[in-house]
């Protein structure tokens, strides 16, 4: 990923955490939009990246709706073949599953989360997939 969408990125979720904070929504929606912009703008573009699609996801509220954007996410990673990204996707639709209570659903994604982090090199990505299986498979 180049440079500058990282920054991008980055400067846009913080703004989203730092109005979430504050409790301001005026503010975190607007900057909610501006990653959605984001978004939109590089889809299908040599800019494109599953860590604008992720972020989005993890900042929108409505839960299938995110599960749509992770989707993307997946998908452009998937198309892209960063496997760190896969991984970190499936991992966190399986998080989003477990808060809509939904184990099953939820081990799926992260056993799945969990055969991707096989071929990656990022030990924390991976400690916490074991963990959230670990957590799954003991309740």
């Amino acid at each position: 990923m180049k440079a500058p969408l990282y920054t991008d990125i980055l400067a846009i979720c913080q703004e989203i955490a730092n109005a979430s904070n504050t409790d301001n929504d005026e503010l975190r929606l607007a900057s909610c939009k501006k990653l959605q912009v984001l978004c939109a703008t590089n889809q299908d573009s040599p800019k494109d990246h599953p860590l604008q699609w992720e972020a989005l996801a993890d900042f929108t509220e409505d839960g299938e709706q995110a599960m749509d954007i992770y989707e993307v996410a997946l998908a452009t990673a998937e198309k892209l073949a960063l496997p760190v990204f896969t991984a970190s996707a499936y991992l966190a639709m399986a998080l989003r599953q477990v808060e809509f209570e939904e184990k099953e659903q939820a081990l799926i994604f992260a056993n799945k989360a969990n055969d991707v982090a096989q071929s990656i090199e990022s030990e924390e990505l991976k400690t916490e997939i074991t963990e959230l299986l670990s957590q799954l498979t003991q309740e």
